[in-house]
């Protein structure tokens, strides 16, 4: 992480502009109105996409302050005097503030919406990070015994990173990313939807562009938050099916030795199917990835000899077949192969190996250790990403197909509408208000009710 900082912090460096130095010895409005011309006068976009001084304006007039505190407090308002309330509650909670240069302000807490505004329009961190809620609040932990000061709730939660999926991604690479290859978080964000919903029973979900290349998932139920350790590793190991790596031609789906795959993945598949086979931004179209790379060939290992020669005799006869073309070969050969094997799991073996193809290369590749530990420090919503300008926006799940991360809103578009009254981040803040929030609370006041005997 702090290498990522360091090269941030150079890149930020990199890609100033002469007139973006002279912004920044401004202050106040004067540095406002400086910004605002630079944006009217035809700057490139990678010279509007970052600065301090427009970041400095989307902090004062555009970041959610309010909103993330009625979030994180779980309606735990400090100002309450009902006694099952816990006031200190969003006291206890620890962000981590990153300043210009790499430097991380850890321990950080504020009592309430506007302490949290103040502070972060007094150090203008280029990055924040929320962390748990602690027995204390994270500013004394000097001062408390070692052993006394510990988390006590935190979301759970998971990193999705395109990076995970270099090995079979052929569009793009790195940091690059592309409508093709974000078909991958489109699976991911459907296919952990509905595992957290209908496998765990969990309703509070949300789901947040990272600002570059991936996705972040916090689960805000009460059950979720108070999980252990232990209880939340078994969780992203359950959720875990598929391992990259550039040697892997398919998941591995057997339920110890069960003739059928278990119900969720069976469920995953059928979510999955759509983006690696149907879909025109997918896997076989999209990616193309049986006319580029060692995929075919990889494949190719994995099925029978007979099939394998009759794959090999397809492609040499067919040299102008699509990828989509390919797969269905795959398919009819594995089906052809399931009717002569004489047992019944033999056949469901053989018709099962398609299904890990599948998953193999479009099912969601969790990084578990963001899960694991209560502690973890993961990206707050509705910052920026300093190399992209772009705002980490929630995601509505049931538009996740209609979601273009190309299309987010950056810095330098935000502060050029202010001018003209637009703002394309409200649909994004809109969504978080109504669809996530709103439900969120109603049960957080079912709780504290049952849990005081009073009404709200």
């Amino acid at each position: 992480m702090a290498a990522a900082m360091v090269a941030t912090s150079a890149e930020l460096q990199k890609r100033k502009a002469p007139e973006e130095e002279l912004v920044q010895h401004k202050d106040g409005d004067e540095s406002k109105r400086t910004a605002m011309m630079q944006l009217n006068s035809g700057l490139q976009m990678k010279h509007e996409d970052f600065s301090r001084e427009l970041l400095r304006v989307y902090y004062d007039k555009m970041f959610p302050y309010r909103d993330m505190f009625r979030w994180l407090s779980y309606k735990n308002d400090p100002k309450s005097s009902s006694p099952s309330v816990q006031k200190d509650f969003f006291l206890r909670r620890e962000f981590t503030l990153v300043l210009e240069g790499d430097i991380y302000c850890r321990y950080t807490c504020f009592k309430d919406a506007d302490e949290y505004r103040q502070a972060v329009m007094t150090q203008q961190p280029v990055r924040m990070e929320i962390g748990a809620v602690f027995s204390h609040p994270p500013k004394l932990h000097k001062a408390i015994v070692k052993e006394k000061y510990k988390p006590v709730e935190r979301e759970l939660v998971f990193d999705i990173d395109m990076d995970d999926y270099d090995d079979i991604r052929t569009c793009c690479t790195g940091a690059k990313l592309c409508t093709k290859c974000w078909n991958f978080m489109k699976a991911a964000i459907k296919t952990l939807r509905r595992a957290l919903i209908e496998d765990f029973g969990f309703k509070h979900i949300l789901f947040v562009y990272s600002g570059r290349r991936g996705v972040h998932c916090w689960v805000c139920d009460s059950a979720a938050r108070k999980l252990s350790n232990d209880h939340r590793s078994a969780v992203a190991e359950y959720l875990t099916v598929v391992a990259g790596g550039s040697n892997k031609a398919k998941a591995d789906i057997t339920n110890k030795g069960a003739d059928d795959i278990h119900p969720s993945i069976a469920k995953a598949h059928d979510i999955c199917k759509k983006y690696f086979r149907d879909d025109p931004n997918g896997v076989l179209q999209g990616q193309d990835i049986f006319k580029k790379g060692p995929h075919l060939e990889r494949i190719a290992d994995i099925l029978g000899t007979a099939e394998r020669t009759a794959l090999e005799t397809y492609c040499k006869n067919h040299p102008e077949a699509t990828s989509l073309q390919i797969w269905d070969q795959i398919e009819k050969l594995q089906e052809e192969h399931a009717t002569r094997l004489p047992t019944i799991r033999e056949k469901q073996q053989a018709r099962n190996l398609c299904k890990e193809v599948c998953l193999q290369y479009s099912y969601p590749r969790l990084d578990i250790n963001v899960s694991k530990q209560m502690n973890h420090l993961l990206k707050s919503p509705f910052v920026v990403h300093p190399k992209t300008g772009r705002v980490c926006v929630p995601i509505d799940p049931d538009k996740v197909d209609d979601f273009n991360p190309l299309e987010v809103p950056t810095l330098g578009m935000l502060a050029g509408e202010l001018e003209t009254g637009k703002n394309s981040l409200k649909q994004y803040t809109h969504f978080f208000q109504e669809k996530f929030l709103k439900p969120l609370e109603e049960t957080c006041k079912e709780e504290l009710k049952l849990n005081s005997g009073m009404d709200f």
